[in-house]
C-alpha cells in the first residue's frame, strides 16, 4: 500500500480559465466499495491505496492536481504536527469558603461596644 499526497491545484490556474477554484472528486474502489473525496481548492488530502486511481491520472494530466507518493514516517510526522497540542495551563487553587456556625453568626452580627466620648469625658453611666 502506498500513501499519496494530492493537492488541489485549481485555487492557481488562470482567472478566466473554467476549473478556476472548482471542488474536484477524486474516485477510488476501497475493499470493494466505491468511494469519492471532495477536495476543494487548496485543500491537500491523503489517500493510502495501491494503486494511485484513474481519476487522479486524469486530474494530474490537466494540472488541476499535484501527486507526491510519501513514506510511512514522513504521513506519521505530518499527522503528528496537525494534532492540536494542548498547554499545560496552571489553574489557580481557591481556598474554600469558612462555614459560620449559629454561635459564630451572632457574634459578627452583635454590635461593638463603644463608648461615647464628650469633650474629652466619657461617661460612665452609659
Amino acid at each position: 500500500m502506498n500513501t499519496y499526497k494530492i493537492t488541489n491545484l485549481t485555487n492557481t490556474v488562470g482567472k478566466r480559465e473554467t476549473k478556476f477554484n472548482s471542488i474536484l472528486d477524486i474516485d477510488y474502489v476501497d475493499s470493494m466499495v466505491k468511494k469519492t473525496i471532495k477536495v476543494k481548492p487548496g485543500e491537500t488530502v491523503y489517500l493510502t491505496i495501491g494503486s494511485l486511481p484513474l481519476s487522479v491520472h486524469r486530474l494530474r494530466v490537466k494540472n488541476l492536481v499535484s501527486v507526491v507518493e510519501i513514506d510511512d514516517t514522513e504521513l506519521k510526522n505530518i499527522m503528528d504536527s496537525l494534532k492540536p497540542k494542548v498547554n499545560a495551563i496552571e489553574i489557580p487553587v481557591v481556598a474554600p469558603k469558612k462555614v459560620v456556625t449559629h454561635d459564630e453568626s451572632e457574634s459578627i452580627n452583635a454590635k461593638k461596644k463603644t463608648k461615647r466620648v464628650i469633650d474629652g469625658e466619657t461617661p460612665d453611666n452609659e
